[in-house]
């Protein structure tokens, strides 16, 4: 083994790294044999040795390479070689080194002094591009397309190790945006208390008693409940704590155009719903709403979501904090231009609950497609009463704004024969045969969203009994940002497999999460 050469410090270490990424100061997105490229391994020495064929300087980078790149055996980074030979020669390769040679190279040529410089090189470069904004390996995003059709037995091994990988480039991606209020002397990371709150989410528990089981499996020296909620009650105000996570749902959505998940040539149908998180304090307190009594409560927290509704890519868009003295229609213009402004909307879906003037008065005004069924009301009742259906009323008037009313009819599993009528600004035949058919398919894309919320309230949201606002803001925002981080890692990972994507999951949220919290984002 080679002696440990005195001239190499941490200090140089440090300055070769931030010199290296200077270079790279205009781009968002590199690669790590691109960067690693203009890295001076120089200064790790380049002492003369006989027994190993490839130059000193390559093989540092190469054991680098595979830290960062997070492959724990040769075999796999032999293997990502011989399929990507542009990274191969960026790290001053001709042919692939074998596994033999590597692990030489690595147990006999490096001393034990150089391995831990090596670390140290490793945590530097990916805390500097935390710093610089810069993101590594982003093509982990782009659509794959499999060389050859993937046998069954390995698609299990295929999809793990896909889901290791896109939950390494997550944790790297969104944990610098995600600000804990954490001080220079605080002892955990930031990534420990992001584990701790996905955690408790996937079991479905609170802080107290989640910290304990989290403690149990992933080691003593991690934070307790005090501490996790210390910092989350030090927001400032709830405007700036949501903003973070609208901040958070744009860089999601900007790593699934990256991938081109979506064609912006393409309309997308949404459907836009509130969903309640109940509340048994105070009626005053802040934020609480009024709400129908139901499970003990007459009280709730209350949020509207915007999602496409489209199968397999499922995304919530934005997410909105709705108090007691917000107007509704104020919320349904901010979720729809907000959302006009990333997609182009086909339809809109919505419940009952918009059954009024005003809704659809600001769905004419953008220029929307929508369809919602319609409230009882009393000439709605009438009209029910002595239609037969199927029929389409056009220019149904309704306060001050006109729309198309279809009214259907469907015989229950009971034998029963039930009257619908649906509210919407297209034109259907009421001959067509398929009409009822083809209505409640249409509409039955809303349950879209009902689906989103059963998988952030089952996998994602952790209990509290706590009547302050911001942490139960910070906890369903967070349930949000994870189900957005799912319904990706989904569609890369069909992609990756199969090169399309299917309405069906191949990833279940609970072993994303999982995979999430329990993957070192440096590899």
């Amino acid at each position: 083994m080679r002696s440990s050469n005195p001239n190499i410090s941490r200090k140089n270490i440090e300055l070769e790294i931030y010199k290296t990424f200077e270079q790279f100061k205009e781009k968002k997105n590199i690669s790590i044999a691109d960067y690693l490229k203009s890295f001076n391994a120089s200064i790790f020495g380049n002492q003369e040795y006989r027994k190993i064929k490839f130059p000193y300087e390559s093989l540092v980078k190469l054991v680098l390479f595979q830290k960062l790149k997070g492959f724990r055996f040769q075999t796999r980074l032999v293997r990502y070689l011989k399929r990507h030979p542009a990274d191969k020669f960026k790290l001053g390769f001709s042919i692939t080194p074998d596994q033999t040679t590597i692990s030489y190279f690595i147990n006999h040529i490096l001393d034990a002094d150089t391995k831990v410089l090596i670390d140290f090189t490793v945590s530097k470069i990916l805390e500097v591009s935390e710093k610089f904004g810069i993101l590594f390996d982003v093509e982990t995003l782009e659509p794959e397309k499999p060389c050859k059709e993937t046998r069954e037995r390995n698609q299990y091994l295929q999809k793990n190790d896909k889901t290791k990988e896109i939950c390494r480039l997550f944790k790297k991606r969104f944990s610098p945006f995600i600000n804990l209020n954490l001080k220079n002397n605080t002892i955990y990371k930031k990534t420990q208390f992001i584990d701790l709150m996905i955690h408790m989410g996937m079991t479905k528990d609170f802080a107290e008693n989640g910290s304990k089981t989290y403690k149990e499996l992933r080691g003593k020296n991690n934070p307790d409940a005090d501490t996790l909620l210390y910092h989350l009650k030090n927001y400032k105000n709830y405007r700036d704590l949501h903003q973070m996570f609208t901040t958070l749902f744009e860089v999601v959505w900007e790593m699934a155009r990256q991938a081109n998940t979506f064609d912006i040539r393409k309309r997308y149908d949404v459907a836009i719903d509130f969903t309640e998180w109940y509340f048994y304090g105070d009626r005053s307190a802040t934020m609480v709403v009024g709400k129908k009594p139901e499970r003990g409560t007459t009280k709730c927290y209350k949020f509207a979501t915007i999602n496409i509704v489209e199968p397999g890519k499922r995304f919530t868009l934005l997410a909105l904090p709705v108090g007691p003295f917000d107007d509704k229609n104020k919320v349904l213009e901010n979720l729809l231009q907000y959302t006009q402004e990333r997609i182009k909307i086909h339809r809109v879906y919505v419940d009952r609950g918009f059954f009024d003037s005003g809704s659809i008065k600001l769905f004419h005004r953008h220029h929307l497609k929508y369809l919602m069924p319609c409230t009882h009301i009393s000439t709605v009742k009438h009209i029910l009463e002595v239609t037969p259906a199927p029929a389409v009323i056009t220019d149904f008037v309704m306060a001050d704004t006109t729309f198309n009313m279809v009214i259907l009819k469907e015989t229950n599993d009971n034998g029963a024969t039930m009257k619908y009528a649906f509210a919407t600004n297209e034109v259907f035949d009421e001959n067509d045969v398929n009409l009822t058919e083809r209505l409640f398919l249409l509409y039955g894309k809303r349950w879209g969203i009902e689906s989103s919320y059963k998988v952030k309230k089952q996998s994602y949201l952790p209990k509290t009994t706590s009547k302050n606002y911001l942490i139960r803001l910070f906890y369903f925002m967070f349930s949000v940002l994870l189900y957005n981080l799912w319904i990706l890692a989904d569609i890369l990972i069909w992609l990756a497999l199969f090169g399309i994507v299917k309405e069906d999951h191949l990833l279940t949220s609970k072993y994303f999460g999982t995979v999430l919290y329990m993957i070192d984002p440096g590899g």
